[in-house]
């Protein structure tokens, strides 16, 4: 049975401020068994649910990153959503978002548990390259399917026409950047939407890398343009602009290549993620947005195991003001080494630290212009 330490962490509980320690001030062990924490929803839980908010509105840097091995059963903990620091703010699951129908009891106990008890809020995130990419039912490319094993058909020819029954599923006439075009990107953005609601997740997360490699676009979502208007459509349900007086909203956040999007869709936006990766000292102050909305990262299927350049991520700051916040590319790989999440741990807590020292170093300024 594998215990789980807390991370330090800063709190600011009617005007009193907290620190808790893994060592030091409170050490509370907990025992995980399947998902479940022995423990129930206890203060120390409310406290950290209490400086889960304290990062609405860019209150302070959050701690990011991608999950990529969700598989919460047996006695290896790596698996568990529940073992990451208590301290991650939001994070990615890039090993995919199960819907309600293909969830699994162990995931389910899992996921809530971490939303619900942790604060922690947990993102879709996908490489879009085409409409209708993670949202079109299986059933769309069945017939095709039978069609050519039937016959014979190469792969192109197989190809070429699931493409043309997904086209027809969401009413593509065929005819790039029409209006009728711009219809069907409107109707994807309701699709992905619908299924952050309809299974219980906390926001998207595009990762958007055109140029880059990407090999099956068909042409409905290859250009800045089109995800352009695909973001300012999902922002009629989710992200910034679905919530004009600030009462909380699911979140949207782009990772990956960001220039050509940064000066149209910044208000629609949470965060801009950036792959800063083998970077020190990532530019935090070129993409013409506030650096409060950039969070860098380090990649950990290369660098999980000396940690690659995530400290000094973590104690970077831009030259005015303060960064999104900190993470890492399949952080979860983190988890064997000595102790768990050994590198993530300790970005977390220089993260915070760096934060509160340029605090106190602007109430300072403050005094003395007073």
């Amino acid at each position: 049975m594998k215990t789980l330490r807390n991370l330090l962490y800063f709190l600011s509980l009617a005007g009193l401020m907290i620190t808790t320690s893994c060592t030091d001030v409170e050490n509370i062990d907990m025992e995980h068994i399947g998902g479940n924490n022995t423990m129930g929803d206890s203060e120390y839980y409310a406290n950290l649910r209490a400086y889960k908010a304290t990062a609405w509105n860019y209150g302070r840097p959050v701690a990011f990153g991608w999950y990529s091995n969700w598989s919460p059963a047996g006695a290896y903990r790596k698996g568990y959503l529940t073992s990451m620091p208590d301290s991650m703010d939001f994070v990615s699951m890039w090993s995919g978002a199960p819907g309600r129908f293909d969830i699994t009891p162990e995931q389910k106990a899992d996921k809530e548990f971490v939303q619900k008890v942790k604060g922690t809020k947990l993102l879709q995130v996908s490489l879009l390259s085409y409409i209708g990419k993670g949202a079109t039912p299986n059933s769309v490319y069945t017939p095709v399917e039978k069609q050519a094993e039937e016959e014979g058909w190469s792969d192109s020819k197989l190809e070429d026409a699931k493409k043309k029954a997904r086209w027809e599923f969401w009413g593509f006439e065929g005819e790039f950047n029409s209006e009728n075009h711009y219809e069907c990107l409107a109707k994807f953005a309701k699709a992905l939407c619908d299924s952050l609601d309809a299974n219980d997740w906390d926001g998207y997360d595009v990762d958007w890398e055109i140029g880059s490699g990407v090999f099956d676009m068909d042409g409905t979502l290859s250009e800045n343009r089109h995800l352009i208007h695909l973001i300012k459509e999902m922002n009629n349900y989710i992200g910034p602009k679905s919530d004009p007086e600030g009462k909380g909203h699911k979140m949207i956040c782009i990772d990956g290549q960001i220039y050509g999007l940064t000066r149209e869709l910044d208000e629609y936006v949470d965060y801009w993620i950036i792959q800063s990766y083998g970077s020190s000292r990532p530019s935090l102050e070129g993409y013409g947005v506030d650096p409060k909305k950039i969070i860098c990262t380090e990649n950990f299927e290369k660098y999980a195991v000396n940690g690659g350049q995530l400290l000094n991520q973590a104690a970077h700051m831009p030259s005015k003001s303060y960064k999104g916040g900190i993470g890492a590319y399949r952080f979860d790989n983190d988890y064997d080494n000595t102790p768990d999440y050994k590198w993530m741990r300790q970005a977390i807590q220089i993260n915070q630290k760096v934060f509160n020292e340029w605090k106190a170093n602007q109430s300072k300024e403050e005094n003395k212009s007073e």
